[in-house]
């Protein structure tokens, strides 16, 4: 009787330790079984993606556009509200709004490109869901609260009925763009002078100093334009000293020093 109740007591430790084990490793982005746990990344970096800065003077509007935008948005597709981290870089010397000398104009006298090339957008956490999951090819409508770095100045913004769609890879999406998708499209609003960015006078028109800010852009998984680090194959990317050693598929010091299984 005593060695049974013994074997279960050792039974019990061993099974709690593998299940101990397990929920560290889902956690473990480096583990091969599970390299990005519940995450998915979807890199920014396609000349279809657009953002607009529209600004309304007395008898026109101006809007400006820039498609050299970089980035990339990770997300749990389970729970948006859980680890969303979105960071995109946009090209200010790209800019085009339709006239050329006053795009010269725009970028030497205003946004001074030559000392702020780009503008940095950071969303740094979701606030408000209309739904927390995302499903295929359903959209949802989400506020956030970000950062915007503009002209030098770092400024908080809050983005507001943002609707984002999520389609898995399927024959129709291939005619896009390889690999699951996300679409972000919406905006928000900023103010030229929180940057210290002069309001621009075209002749006796004077320009609104309120800016709207739009985005339409999709994301993508696909290995083919970034090294996939959720790729289970090749967790550390392609460009990784030791992208494929089962003990410790993320480090680059792995050989020599023999890690652990992490």
């Amino acid at each position: 009787m005593k060695s049974k109740t013994l074997y279960a007591l050792i039974l019990g430790v061993i099974t709690s330790l593998i299940l101990t084990s397990a929920s560290l490793a889902a956690k473990n982005p480096c583990n091969p079984c599970n390299p990005c746990g519940m995450l998915k990344t979807f890199m920014v970096n396609d000349d279809r993606n657009t953002f607009t800065f529209e600004s309304k003077a007395p008898l026109e509007k101006i809007v400006g556009t820039t498609s050299k935008i970089t980035g990339k948005i990770q997300v749990n597709p389970k729970d948006i509200t859980k680890g969303m981290k979105a960071t995109f870089e946009l090209d200010l010397a790209s800019m085009k709004t339709g006239i050329g000398l006053r795009d010269q104009h725009m970028q030497k006298n205003f946004l001074e490109t030559d000392k702020y090339p780009t503008a940095i957008l950071t969303v740094d956490k979701v606030t408000k869901v209309s739904s927390k999951e995302l499903k295929d090819q359903k959209t949802i409508t989400v506020n956030a609260e970000g950062t915007l770095e503009l002209h030098g100045v770092k400024k908080q913004i809050v983005l507001k009925d943002l609707k984002v769609t999520y389609f898995k890879e399927s024959d129709a999406t291939k005619a896009k763009m390889q690999g699951d998708l996300l679409a972000i499209a919406g905006g928000f609003s900023i103010k030229l002078p929180d940057y210290n960015i002069k309001v621009p006078k075209m002749i006796i028109l004077k320009l609104d100093e309120n800016i709207k800010v739009g985005i339409d852009i999709i994301g993508t998984t696909s290995a083919m334009m970034v090294a996939n680090p959720c790729d289970p194959c090749n967790p550390c990317g392609k460009k990784a000293k030791n992208p494929c050693d089962p003990c410790n598929p993320c480090s680059e010091k792995a050989k020599s020093k023999k890690a652990k299984n992490p």
